[in-house]
C-alpha cells in the first residue's frame, strides 16, 4: 500500500485537517484511541512551558502520514515536545502503526529527569495490533485507567443539592479566572496559594485555552464557597459537530474535599450538555478515586485503556 509521510505544517493548514479526523463521519475514535478533539486543542493552544521554548512547536512535534489519493491516513503527536506521544490512525490504516511508531522513537526528545521514565502513551484494550508492536519494540504497560460514556439522550442522574454556603457558578456569569487559577494550582500542583508573578504567568499562559475554538464559558463549571473560593470544578471541552464533549479538569480544593462538591459540579456539566442537545459526554479517571466517582454516576459502557511505558 502506498503512503507518504511528512511533518506538521502550520501553513498548510494541518491544524484544521487533524480537527476533520475527530469531527468528520462516524469512527471508532473512542474505542480505539485515548485522544479526543479537546485533547488536540490543548496541544495547539496551551503555552505549557516547554511549548513557549520556541514557536515552531507544533511543526516539529508531529508528523501526518497520506494515502495514496493525499488523504489523511493517520497522525503521530509528540504531546509535550518531549518523548510522551499519540499515535492515531483511521480504521483502515491501523497497518501504519509499526512504522509511524518508528518515527516516534527517532523524533522523540528526552523527557525531564523528573518524568522518570522514557517514551510512553496510551492505547485502548481494542487496540491489540497497536499493544504488540509497542511490546515488540520494549514498551511494558504500567497503568491502566477508564474512559467512561454518558448517554445525553436518555435519563441522567438527577443533579444533588449544595451543602449551605455553596453555589454553583460558571466562568460566563462569574468570570473569576483567579479563584479557577487558585483552585487548580491547588488541586493539580499541591501549592496551597500562588504569588502575584505566578498568577499573572497563569492568567496569560496557563489559560489561553480560553481562546480556543471549542472553550464555552457556561460549560466551564466551578462551586463556590461562601468565602468567595472555587472549591471544585469542573470543564467541557465540546465537539460540536460530533455532538459529545468530555468533560476535564474535574478538580477540588483540598480544604473542601468529602464533601460531593466534585459529584455534583459533574452532574450539573452533564445536565447543560444534554441541554445544549449533545448526544455522548466523556470523563476519564485515572486514579482510584476518580475511577470510583465517574464509575458512580450512571455512564452508559466504558473503555479500559493502558499506559504504555518503554524506561531509560
Amino acid at each position: 500500500m502506498k503512503t507518504t509521510h511528512r511533518d506538521y505544517s502550520e501553513e498548510n493548514g494541518d491544524f484544521h485537517r487533524l480537527v476533520r479526523y475527530f469531527t468528520a463521519g462516524p469512527l471508532p475514535r473512542r474505542t480505539h484511541s485515548t485522544w479526543c478533539l479537546g485533547r488536540l486543542v490543548d496541544w495547539k493552544y496551551a503555552l505549557y512551558e516547554r511549548k513557549r521554548a520556541y514557536a515552531s512547536f507544533c511543526n516539529e512535534n508531529a508528523h501526518l502520514w497520506f494515502d495514496a489519493f493525499g488523504e489523511l491516513a493517520g497522525f503521530a503527536v509528540l504531546e509535550g515536545g518531549t518523548s510522551e506521544f499519540q499515535i492515531l490512525t483511521l480504521p483502515g490504516y491501523r497497518l501504519l502503526y509499526p512504522e509511524m511508531l518508528e518515527w516516534v522513537l527517532e523524533a522523540g526528545r528526552e523527557p525531564p529527569a523528573q518524568y522518570g521514565c522514557g517514551f510512553s502513551t496510551e492505547v485502548t484494550e481494542f487496540q491489540q495490533w497497536e499493544i504488540g508492536a509497542l511490546e515488540r519494540c520494549g514498551f511494558q504497560r504500567e497503568d491502566e485507567f477508564f474512559t467512561r460514556r454518558f448517554d445525553l439522550t436518555g435519563e441522567l442522574a438527577p443533579r444533588i443539592p449544595l451543602l449551605p454556603g455553596f453555589e454553583m457558578v460558571d466562568l460566563h456569569t462569574c468570570p473569576d479566572y483567579r479563584a479557577q487559577a487558585r483552585l487548580r494550582a491547588n488541586a493539580f500542583q499541591k501549592k496551597a496559594d500562588l504569588s502575584e508573578a505566578e498568577m499573572e504567568e497563569r492568567l496569560r499562559f496557563y489559560n489561553r485555552n480560553q481562546n480556543s475554538p471549542i472553550y464555552h464559558a457556561p460549560t466551564d463549571l466551578c462551586v463556590r464557597a461562601a468565602d468567595g473560593r472555587f472549591a471544585s470544578g469542573c470543564e467541557a471541552l465540546i465537539n460540536a459537530p460530533g455532538m459529545e464533549a468530555d468533560i476535564e479538569r474535574v478538580c477540588t480544593h483540598s480544604d473542601f474535599r468529602q464533601r460531593g462538591l466534585a459529584r455534583a459540579v459533574i452532574l450539573e456539566c452533564l445536565h447543560r450538555l444534554k441541554d445544549l442537545g449533545l448526544a455522548n459526554a466523556y470523563i476519564t479517571g485515572y486514579s482510584p478515586a476518580a475511577v470510583g466517582l465517574y464509575g458512580s454516576l450512571g455512564a452508559a459502557d466504558e473503555v479500559r485503556a493502558y499506559c504504555y511505558e518503554m524506561k531509560n
